[in-house]
């Protein structure tokens, strides 16, 4: 699978100033996640984004921040304005009724791929994605996306269609190519590692360095795509934890740490 770069963004309908949409083009950075702007309480948040080729999409890795439901439409940049996109992934829900209400597991990584999508869509080449982020059980957080990364179904060696030029943009890390999944591994649905990383934990530099180290241990070489997104969801984490003001800070401190290195050293990486 080859990863497909964002090249810029053609439209969005909200943002937060200190969280912009242009962080979603810069996935392995720390800038932060893209969220919505905090006096915008219409529940809905849009953006449409122009990948760099147009390609058949195999897989889709999104990190939520808040969202309670996500639906991803597909089109072409050679496509008049008036022509209706097509969906690629219908509504999917992120977030619970309840963890919306009490402001929980605003955290997450989601990670589509071709069974997910939708026949009419799957195969078909495309170079635009338009995502509708929606959050109807409460109005008083800001809400959006940790980060989008999107992979072709073709591999690197493949010759792709390429897709209309567009400006520049830096921060994304072209790494090599993964083996084909058929899913989400085993190791990254265990209880102890969503509970460790996924729930906004305030995880510092030097926690961030052991991570990477032990899971460079545990599959040596390049790391797999599944691995790469624990570590950004770690990454990401204290910033979407400064964005949710309900946040429990109770479950920060020693305790939190030493659940951390326990946890993560007992975690088994299966590619």
């Amino acid at each position: 699978m080859a990863p497909v770069k964002i090249s810029h963004v053609v439209s969005f309908s909200s943002q937060d100033p200190k969280y912009p949409v242009e962080n979603l083009l810069h996935p392995e950075s720390q800038r932060g996640p893209w969220l919505s702007c905090p006096q915008d309480k219409s529940g809905q948040l849009k953006v449409e984004l122009q990948l760099e080729r147009a390609v058949p999409i195999g897989y889709i890795d999104v990190g939520n921040c808040g969202c309670a439901f996500l639906q991803i439409d597909v089109g072409r940049s050679s496509w008049s304005l008036d022509r209706p996109f097509v969906t690629l992934l219908p509504a999917t829900m992120l977030m619970s009724l309840a963890d919306s209400k009490q402001g929980k597991n605003r955290s997450g990584v989601r990670m589509f791929k071709d069974d997910d999508f939708l026949a009419p869509a799957s195969g078909e080449s495309w170079d635009r994605l338009r995502l509708t982020c929606s959050q109807p059980f409460t109005r008083h957080q800001s809400f959006g996306l940790a980060f989008l990364r999107v992979c072709s179904s073709l591999d690197s060696s493949d010759d792709p269609v390429v897709g209309p030029s567009a400006p520049e943009s830096s921060g994304l890390r072209q790494g090599s190519s993964d083996a084909q999944e058929s899913g989400p591994s085993p190791w990254l649905a265990n209880p102890s590692i969503r509970r460790t990383f996924f729930p906004e934990p305030q995880t510092s530099t030097k926690d961030i360095s052991e991570l990477r180290n032990i899971l460079k241990q545990l599959q040596p070489g390049t790391l797999g795509r599944s691995a790469c997104m624990v570590l950004s969801a770690a990454c990401k984490a204290p910033l979407a934890h400064a964005a949710s003001p309900k946040n429990n800070h109770a479950e920060s401190g020693a305790s939190h740490q030493e659940s951390y290195r326990v946890q993560t050293k007992g975690a088994k990486v299966k590619e």
